[in-house]
């Protein structure tokens, strides 16, 4: 796995993005992502929707050697761990868990994981209701409308458009950063993009799996 970085500076903290979708947070040794969506494909098998089986798997594969890359001890989902109800995709994070059970594993509860409490207490997920805080940043699911706090939120799966000569256009995942707020592209690359016009205050990062791209807003 590539994987490529961009050192920011947040609320005082240190933050390393990379292209892989996660931001890892070197003082608090935190693997920070969100949109994992799992279990989204065996849902649209069910509905007779044909989509391979190994999506769920190799995004969890993905998160594990992200972990071991950086030697992260804490993981902090920031909504949309799973995607609907409990099935045997999303059962692969009990075994995720197994494989690292020194790990500290911290959900906030994002506006899909409506059944997810029950499986976090059987395989030791922490999970916060509404917002988790850490140095005065605030980890929250949605992107937050209060902008005199530091947020770090998803939900929103935000990507970003770039013209390619001579008339063609590449959509890739980004991270949209603002000096209040970062707001994370989904984890999972079974996911839409929203490439909606940033606000003036954003930057964009755009991700590539050989490059991680900054995009200043004009």
């Amino acid at each position: 796995m590539n994987i490529q970085e961009q050192h920011i500076t947040f609320n005082k903290q240190k933050l390393i993005l990379n292209n892989q979708r996660t931001i890892f947070w070197p003082k608090q040794n935190t693997l920070i992502l969100s949109d994992l969506h799992l279990g989204k494909a065996a849902h649209f098998r069910k509905n007779g929707i044909p989509i391979p089986s190994d999506i769920s798997s190799l995004d969890l594969q993905r998160l594990a050697s992200l972990i071991d890359y950086y030697r992260a001890e804490n993981i902090l989902v920031v909504g949309d761990l799973i995607h609907a109800g409990i099935n045997q995709e999303v059962l692969l994070l009990e075994e995720f868990k197994q494989n690292h059970a020194s790990l500290n594993f911290h959900l906030v509860i994002g506006n899909h994981d409506r059944q997810v409490e029950k499986l976090a207490k059987q395989i030791n997920i922490i999970y916060h209701h509404d917002k988790f805080e850490l140095e005065q940043i605030h980890f929250v699911h949605e992107p937050a409308i209060d902008l005199s706090l530091f947020n770090i939120s998803g939900h929103i799966h935000p990507g970003v458009s770039i013209k390619l000569p001579p008339n063609k256009h590449l959509r890739l995942p980004c991270f949209w950063v603002s000096p209040q707020q970062i707001i994370l592209p989904a984890f999972s690359k079974f996911t839409g993009l929203d490439s909606r016009k940033m606000s003036e205050e954003y930057d964009c990062y755009a991700l590539h799996e050989e490059i991680i791209l900054p995009l200043k807003n004009s």
